[in-house]
């Protein structure tokens, strides 16, 4: 569980910072917004201007020509701010997922692998346990697989407990390799296990 509390905990933090690096990356599109505003009011100016123009005599014609150029000169510039602007909203979805996936990639690859191992490991014991086998296979493992530490602790020689078959001594030691295991030792095991002893 505390594997697990921590990958969460990575994983959650990698999101914040693919979040955070795309939120102020995306915030470098702000003089596109600016170009496409100032091209778009520029250009619709000069239509105007154009249009009014074009009344004019002599020059009209020739005047609103040269507005309806300067007008798409303003066209290329709002085109040019929303260019802008796609290119900053794909490279800050290119960055938020590189900095926050990539992290959180590595996070899985070191988590996934231990926590598929451990189900397995919890479901074989869990059916081996539901099979009324008794608590020797758990006790034997705990003597094997069990730090020193933990069997000091117990409050009877363990190996002695186990050769003699003492149910109290076998009931700790199964206890310790199931609580590994995410499991606990149910009377059904312990009924079994005073049946076969």
């Amino acid at each position: 569980m505390t594997a697990d509390l921590l990958a969460g905990v990575a994983l959650l933090l990698c999101w914040w910072l693919g979040s955070s690096v795309h939120d102020l990356t995306a915030e470098l599109a702000a003089p596109g917004r600016i170009l496409e505003s100032a091209g778009s009011d520029l250009a619709g100016r000069l239509t105007d201007a154009g249009s009014v123009a074009s009344d004019l005599p002599l020059v009209g014609g020739e005047l609103q020509d040269a507005l309806e150029r300067g007008s798409e000169a303003g066209r290329s510039i709002e085109r040019a701010g929303v260019e802008q602007q796609r290119t900053v909203a794909t490279l800050a979805t290119t960055l938020g997922w590189v900095s926050g996936g990539t992290p959180a990639l590595v996070v899985l690859a070191l988590w996934l692998p231990k926590r598929w191992r451990f189900a397995r490991r919890a479901g074989h014991a869990h059916r081996l346990r539901e099979t009324g086998v008794g608590l020797d296979v758990f006790a034997f493992r705990a003597l094997a697989r069990q730090p020193i530490s933990a069997l000091a602790r117990l409050p009877k020689d363990p190996a002695a407990g186990w050769r003699h078959r003492d149910p109290e001594v076998i009931a700790a030691l199964a206890e310790l390799e199931l609580h590994q295991l995410g499991l606990r030792v149910t009377s059904r095991t312990r009924a079994s296990s005073g049946e076969q002893g």
